[in-house]
């Protein structure tokens, strides 16, 4: 992904639209980029322990389903 596309990207995390912030996380997280892959961890952080918990339990059935 582009330089200049990614950081669009990661300006657009802070918009007061959520629906424009989500849609910046699901490309940033196509992305490819290990950049991306650090600001998106360093937000999670910012979520309380029962998201990220979520998030990872997710993650983790989805890795062994097999589901992209």
């Amino acid at each position: 992904m582009d330089y200049q596309v990614i950081n669009i990207l990661l300006r657009q995390l802070d918009n007061e639209d959520p629906e424009v912030r989500i849609e910046a996380i699901n490309q940033l997280g196509d992305s490819g980029d290990e950049l991306c892959l650090q600001e998106l961890r360093r937000r999670l952080k910012e979520l309380t322990p029962e998201h990220q918990a979520l998030i990872i339990a997710i993650a983790r059935l989805k890795k062994s389903l097999g589901i992209k």
